[in-house]
């Protein structure tokens, strides 16, 4: 039997199974194309997101007749545009704890002991090592989205990231599930 004898053989037709012939879903169907680049969009980036945020970014781009990837590489790049100074701001943010009586002195103790002045400065020095790793990583199933540039725009995209020491795929995803929160508060 030839190679190709046993290729046939292999992919025998009732091995097919109903769902490789399911039909694209086509967010922008019926609305207007991306404006032409300058040069072909033959570069791309992936974006990693979870089901939940796959599913709620299918949604916003179908309600909104733009494809995933125009969303997605819209964004990055709008982010990559704006002011750099923003990212050096100090942010607060106040956390809520719920302890019983029980651990809050235990709470209030190791604060003692480790002559700290305040919970936020304690929180702070036990979160700063993970702020600082370059690559966070998770035990997250993600579903990864291509997402077509053309070359201006990944290399925008690309040293923008690198400055902000984040994975590409991580930011993009975090960048469009704000954008539909930020849009579905409106």
């Amino acid at each position: 039997m030839t190679k190709s004898a046993r290729c046939c053989v292999l992919l025998e037709p009732d091995t097919m199974t109903t769902e490789a012939k399911k039909r694209p879903v086509r967010p922008n169907r019926g609305s207007s194309l991306r404006p032409r680049a300058e040069t072909p969009r033959r570069h791309f980036l992936y974006v990693d997101v979870t089901k939940d945020e796959h599913k709620k970014l299918q949604e916003y781009c179908i309600e909104h007749k733009i494809s995933v990837s125009q969303f997605l590489a819209e964004l990055m790049i709008e982010d990559a545009q704006q002011s750099k100074p923003k990212h050096k701001q100090k942010v607060i943010i106040r956390a809520e704890l719920e302890l019983t009586a029980e651990e809050q002195e235990k709470l209030e103790l190791l604060l003692r002991l480790r002559q700290d002045k305040s919970l936020s400065h304690f929180l702070y020095e036990l979160i700063q090592p993970n702020l600082e790793v370059q690559r966070l990583h998770t035990p997250v199933e993600t579903i990864p989205i291509r997402c077509y540039l053309s070359a201006e725009g990944h290399e925008l995209i690309t040293r923008h990231v690198s400055r902000k020491g984040v994975a590409a795929k991580n930011y993009g995803g975090l960048l469009a599930i704000k954008a539909i929160e930020k849009a579905r508060s409106k």
